[in-house]
C-alpha cells in the first residue's frame, strides 16, 4: 500500500515537473477562454513595471477584491476582428478605457484603477498576431487593460506597451468572441522568475522610478504634431494621439519626429515656394543637423519631408553632403521612392478595410497615409546606431 501510495506521488511529481519544463525559463500567462487556451511569455525583463502590474493583479498580490486576483472574472468586452481581443477590468464589463464609468468606493477601497506610466522598449512592436500590449487613455494612463493583436498593426508602436507575446496556441485567438470569458494563470518557469516580485511595494518603486511623460499635451504649433485646420477624421483625436507617438517616440529614443497637416498651402512671405516654407518649418522645430518633419498639404495633395544633416546617411543608405545628395536629384529621387511604397501600403490597408464592408473616406485616407508614413520614419531610426 505504501509502496503504490510512493509511486503515485513519484509519478505526480514527474508529471508536475514535466509540465513545468515544457517551457523554456521564463515568465507566462496562461489564457483559458471557451474556443481553447493560449500562452504568452511576459517580457519581465524589458519591462518589469508593466508585467509586474499585469501578474500582480493575475496571482492576486495587487488590488485583490473578495478574496479572488483582481483578473478573476474576465471577459472579452471588446473583439474587433483583424485588429485586437481587449479585456483587464472586471469592475467595467461594457469594455473600454475610455467608456470606463467613475470610480466607485468599491474601486477606491480595491486600489483600482491606479494608473502607471508607459513603459515602452524600442525594438519591441506591435508587429504581428498575438502581441500583448498596455490599453491606455493617452501617455502614462496605463492600468489594468490589455489587448492581444490579431494581425500586424505598427500604427500602435509608441502608443502602447508592448510587454509579451503569444507563444502557443495562436491559432485559438481569431475564434474568440466578444463575452468570452477570460481566466489567467501566471506560469513562473525557473529561478529568475519565481523570484520576480509582483506586490504592491515592487509596483510603487518600479512607479517613482519611471520615466515620465514630459511632451506637448496636445497639438500646437511646437508640439511634435499639429493638424491646425483639422484635416484628420474627428471621430477620434487623431492629432493629439499622433502627438502621443511622437513624443513617446522622442522620450525612448531621444530623436524627434515631427508631423503637420495643412489643409492649404499659405506662403508666409510673397513668393514663397512650397520647399522653402517647409526648410523654415524645419529651422524653427529644429531638427537641424538631428530630426525630421513630414509635411502634408490637402489642398495639392502633396508631402513633403526635410531631413536634418546627420540623418541622411541612413535615410539615403550610404554617407554623403546634402549638397551632393541635391545637385545629383538622388535625394528628391529617394525621397519619391520613400513616399511611393508608403503610399502602396496605405492602399493596401485601404482596399482591406473597404473589402471588409467598412466606409473609408478621404480624411481617413489621408490619416492611413500619415500612418504609413511616420511608421517608417519611426522604425528606420528607431535605432540609436549612428545614422
Amino acid at each position: 500500500m505504501h509502496r503504490r501510495l510512493l509511486l503515485l506521488l513519484l509519478a505526480l511529481s514527474v508529471v508536475g515537473y514535466v509540465r513545468a519544463g515544457d517551457l523554456p525559463d521564463g515568465l507566462y500567462a496562461e489564457f483559458d477562454t471557451p474556443r481553447g487556451s493560449f500562452t504568452a511569455e511576459l517580457y519581465y525583463r524589458q519591462t518589469p513595471l508593466t508585467c509586474g502590474s499585469f501578474v500582480g493583479l493575475a496571482e492576486g498580490t495587487i488590488a485583490a477584491h473578495d478574496g479572488q486576483p483582481f483578473f478573476h472574472g474576465l471577459r472579452w468586452y471588446r473583439v474587433v476582428p483583424g485588429f485586437v481581443l481587449q479585456s483587464g477590468d472586471p469592475t467595467n464589463p461594457g469594455g473600454g478605457i475610455q467608456d470606463r464609468p467613475k470610480r466607485t468606493p468599491a474601486d477606491e477601497a480595491a486600489g483600482h484603477p491606479y494608473t502607471f506610466p508607459d513603459e515602452i522598449v524600442p525594438g519591441l512592436h506591435h508587429d504581428a498576431a498575438g502581441v500583448l500590449s498596455m490599453a491606455n487613455d493617452g501617455a502614462d494612463t496605463n492600468s489594468s487593460e490589455f489587448f492581444i493583436t490579431l494581425a500586424a498593426v505598427t500604427r500602435l508602436n509608441y502608443l502602447h506597451s508592448v510587454f509579451g507575446r503569444v507563444v502557443r496556441g495562436l491559432e485559438v485567438l481569431p475564434q474568440v468572441r466578444q463575452d468570452d470569458a477570460c481566466s489567467i494563470r501566471i506560469r513562473r518557469v525557473g529561478a529568475e522568475a519565481q523570484a520576480f516580485a509582483a506586490d504592491e511595494a515592487a509596483l510603487r518603486a518600479r512607479i517613482a522610478a519611471a520615466r515620465r511623460y514630459a511632451g506637448p499635451p496636445a497639438p500646437g504649433p511646437a508640439a511634435f504634431f499639429d493638424d491646425p485646420d483639422q484635416v484628420l477624421p474627428q471621430d477620434v483625436p487623431r492629432a493629439r494621439n499622433f502627438n502621443f507617438q511622437l513624443a513617446n517616440f522622442e522620450r525612448f529614443t531621444g530623436r524627434r519626429v515631427y508631423g503637420r497637416v495643412y489643409a492649404h498651402f499659405t506662403p508666409r512671405h510673397p513668393g514663397q515656394k512650397l520647399a522653402e516654407f517647409n526648410a523654415e518649418l524645419a529651422r524653427e522645430l529644429h531638427v537641424d543637423p538631428e530630426g525630421v518633419v513630414v509635411s502634408y498639404y490637402a489642398d495639392l495633395d502633396t508631402w513633403m519631408i526635410w531631413i536634418g544633416e546627420k540623418w541622411l546617411g541612413r535615410f539615403m543608405g550610404r554617407t554623403g553632403s546634402r549638397e551632393e545628395f541635391v545637385e545629383t536629384g538622388e535625394l528628391m529621387r529617394r525621397k519619391e521612392a520613400f513616399l511611393a511604397a508608403a503610399r502602396e501600403r496605405a492602399a493596401t490597408v485601404i482596399a482591406r478595410t473597404r473589402a471588409e464592408g467598412r466606409q473609408v473616406d478621404h480624411a481617413q485616407e489621408i490619416k492611413v497615409n500619415l500612418d504609413e508614413v511616420l511608421d517608417a520614419f519611426i522604425l528606420l531610426y528607431e535605432s540609436k546606431t549612428t545614422p
